[in-house]
Parts: structure tokens; C-alpha cells; sequence
């Protein structure tokens, strides 16, 4: 009769048989899984896929930074104060009748309306590069499509060199002849 070994566990009072080591079952190749798994995955691809053409992922696509609603035909009327930060300050108005564009629109209208507006602020925790744009900062106030708008815009950074650079001709476009002239509406 073959002798069975037993291993104690000490302090509790039982006993269990010593069992020799077993390696785990290595995992199936991906040529053997099981064959569930094929149609399950083709069918959440299908899901997927669906999901993308029938517009799933577009939703709010018009309530995006920059992109004007659809159906709002934007205007208003913004005060921009503008320093070049040499200490030359100038103030000046935009307006922009809301409806159909009218021939004859300034620059600084037509471009609002293609952006959707003034636009915002640089989004929390957004990588930014160091790349300073210059002294200039600029004070957007008013209404724009029935909402009241404050926006400051500075050029101390990357992000915010884009952001007054979208918002050019409403803001002055610094150049290296150091003339800053807006075009106002």
C-alpha cells in the first residue's frame, strides 16, 4: 500500500494531504480560443460601428468652443480695450446686426460670426507652449448672440497667442513694425 504523507498545519489541529507542485494550464494560443470569443467580438465591432455612423459621437458637435449653433444667426455689440503694452491704450466698438450678414459687413463682424463668437478661455489643465507672443492684452465686453461676454486675451503663452490670433481682426494683429491698427465694425 502506498504510503500517503501528510503535511501539518501547525496550532490548528489538522492535517491535509502534501500534494506535489502543479504548474497552471498555460493560456490557449489566439489560434485556439474558444470560438464564442470570434462572435462576440465581431458583434461589438458591428455595435461600435453603428453607434459612430448613426451619430452616437456627434452629439453637441454645434455646442463645441468656436462653433456657432445651428440656427443662431450671431451679432451684437462688444467694447474691445486694447493695450499694446507700451502703454498706448485704445477702446473701440464692435457691431454686428444679428441676422443674415449684410453686404459691406466689417472684417471683425464676418470673422466673429465664422468663430461662433468671442472666444474662450484657454480650457483648465491644457498644455501649453512657452513661447511668449508679446506684451499685448486686450478686455472683450458686451453681448454677442443675446449673452453677456467679458473675455481678457493676453499673448504670454502658446495657447494663448492661438487664442488672439482666431480672434484677429476683432483684435489687432501685432506686427513687427510695431502698427496695430483694428479693424473695427
Amino acid at each position: 500500500m502506498p504510503s500517503t504523507s501528510t503535511a501539518s498545519t501547525a496550532g490548528h489541529g489538522f492535517s491535509a494531504p502534501a500534494r506535489p507542485f502543479a504548474p497552471a494550464a498555460p493560456a490557449p494560443a489566439p489560434d485556439r480560443m474558444p470560438r464564442t470569443a470570434g462572435p462576440v467580438l465581431r458583434r461589438a465591432t458591428v455595435v461600435l460601428a453603428l453607434a459612430a455612423a448613426l451619430g452616437a459621437g456627434t452629439a453637441g458637435v454645434g455646442d463645441a468652443v468656436g462653433l456657432p449653433k445651428a440656427g443662431v444667426r450671431a451679432g451684437g455689440h462688444l467694447s474691445v480695450a486694447y493695450d499694446d503694452g507700451s502703454g498706448h491704450r485704445l477702446t473701440y466698438s464692435v457691431r454686428c446686426t444679428e441676422g443674415w450678414p449684410a453686404e459691406g459687413e466689417s472684417e471683425a463682424c464676418r470673422r466673429l460670426r465664422e468663430i461662433g463668437g468671442p472666444v474662450g478661455p484657454v480650457p483648465e489643465g491644457q498644455a501649453c507652449t512657452m513661447i511668449y507672443g508679446g506684451p499685448q492684452t486686450a478686455e472683450v465686453i458686451g453681448t454677442w448672440a443675446g449673452r453677456w461676454v467679458r473675455e481678457s486675451y493676453r499673448r504670454t503663452n502658446g495657447c494663448e497667442v492661438a487664442r488672439w490670433s482666431r480672434m484677429v481682426p476683432v483684435l489687432p494683429a501685432p506686427t513687427r513694425s510695431g502698427s496695430r491698427r483694428p479693424l473695427a465694425g
